[in-house]
């Protein structure tokens, strides 16, 4: 009986443990509300001041701009791979709905060693 109290112990310490560190943030969200992977229309207010969605990361999420071993993200548009970061540089905010990042380990297993430096998803107004 002390044996089974004692393992049932350890076990919901363990619970708890890894409950609480799936409960821990991300951090390093930047200047903008929500997920540290995500950017929401919301997010591109005009006291911002910027006009590409390039510029709004820079200012948001700078960590998005940083790729991984000398690769830098892929841009995907509504789902379509459209290049590299040069991409955010031609889309307006107005025209943004939201964005979203993959990690370079995320994008590495999803997608290749090509992805290296990550994903930005960006999903258009319609």
């Amino acid at each position: 009986m002390r044996l089974y109290m004692s393992n049932r112990i350890m076990v919901a310490s363990f619970a708890l443990a890894v409950g609480l560190a799936g409960c821990a943030g991300a951090g390093g969200a930047g200047l903008g509300g929500g997920s540290a992977n995500e950017l929401s229309e919301a997010d591109f207010t005009p006291d911002m001041q910027v006009l590409t969605l390039y510029q709004a990361v820079q200012r948001l999420r700078p960590a998005w701009l940083r790729g991984r071993g000398g690769q830098s993200p892929r841009v995907y548009v509504d789902g379509v791979m459209r290049g590299g970061l040069e991409e955010l540089e031609a889309l307006r905010v107005d025209q943004i709905t939201g964005a979203e990042r993959m990690s370079p380990s995320d994008a590495t297993t999803r997608y290749g060693t090509d992805h290296g430096g990550g994903v930005i998803f960006v999903l258009l107004k319609r």
